[in-house]
């Protein structure tokens, strides 16, 4: 058990290493080369516009080592918003199942203070077949839907 495990809201404080960390997490989950000055200006619009979103972070010792990004996602079928998980990375992996969790618990604890959300919802990549199982063993659904898109 890591004793000294943080997970918090970041800060823009936190940026400059949430956009590295960016780049590590694009080209080790799916082998894409994302350009540090591209996530710097992305990651600077999530702080700079609440509607954008905001991350969660678990650092050891002031490093981060596990980072989540969160969107909301209106339902009129709910009348609530929903916490969109866009991704959760850990580096440290001999740990990884524990600050993944820590992270997660974050993200639901913070969604239960907000009267308006009714739920969490994750985003995992269709052949991430280990991360979908832990998922579901943590007693999370897979929904019917599929994400489709256009990027211009």
């Amino acid at each position: 058990m890591l004793e000294n495990l943080i997970v918090r809201i970041a800060t823009r404080d936190d940026a400059q290493e949430i956009a590295t960390f960016n780049v590590l997490f694009a080209k080790e989950t799916v082998n894409k080369n994302v350009p540090l000055a591209l996530t710097s200006e992305g990651v600077h619009q999530v702080f700079a516009k609440f509607h954008n979103g905001f991350y969660i972070i678990a650092t050891v010792d002031n490093v981060i080592v596990g980072l989540a990004m969160i969107t909301r996602e209106w339902s009129d079928w709910s009348n609530g918003a929903y916490y969109c998980i866009q991704s959760i990375f850990v580096t440290d992996h001999e740990h990884e199942k524990e600050i993944h969790d820590a992270l997660l618990d974050k993200a639901k604890a913070l969604a239960k203070e907000h009267y308006d959300v009714c739920g969490i919802r994750l985003y995992v990549h269709k052949d991430d077949k280990a991360t979908q199982k832990a998922y579901e063993e943590l007693g999370l659904q897979k929904t019917q839907y599929r994400v489709f898109e256009e990027i211009f």
